[in-house]
């Protein structure tokens, strides 16, 4: 798993896109915003360059803590006692209600890719979504 940290954008890089909502859809951004509460997202499905740099402002809205995991190309969660952290390509680690981190990362490979809550009972009350690659 590669280090949020080591992939933070230095202010000021002029991004292509600016999607400053968290409606996902189907074009490509550079950056997008999203929300997670007991037990969802605000959108189940986000859309990224391969290549490009993503920056993604995570805000947790609820009571406990949430995380916004992507699980490697192919290796999909359908319960939570299958994951394992072997399962995480990227994550936006656990933070606790009312906190706003933003942190970046960029996809090299297209695809589409399962993003979870990977914190235990999250994925089983139904905190998934995708990230599509292109």
């Amino acid at each position: 798993m590669r280090s949020t940290r080591d992939r933070c954008l230095a202010g000021g890089v002029a991004l292509r896109f600016d999607c400053g909502d968290s409606s996902g859809g189907s074009d490509p951004v550079t950056s997008f915003k999203v929300e997670a509460s007991e037990f969802k997202f605000d959108n189940t499905e986000w859309t990224a360059l391969a290549g490009e740099p993503i920056s993604i402002t995570f805000t947790n809205e609820g009571q406990v803590q949430h995380e916004w995991a992507v699980v490697n190309l192919g290796m999909d969660i359908n319960k939570g006692s299958e994951f394992t952290e072997d399962h995480v390509l990227w994550e936006i680690e656990k933070q606790d209600r009312g906190v706003t981190v933003t942190e970046s990362y960029t996809f090299d490979t297209p695809g589409t890719y399962q993003v979870i809550c990977a914190l235990e009972g999250h994925v089983d009350a139904g905190m998934v979504g995708r990230l599509v690659v292109s």
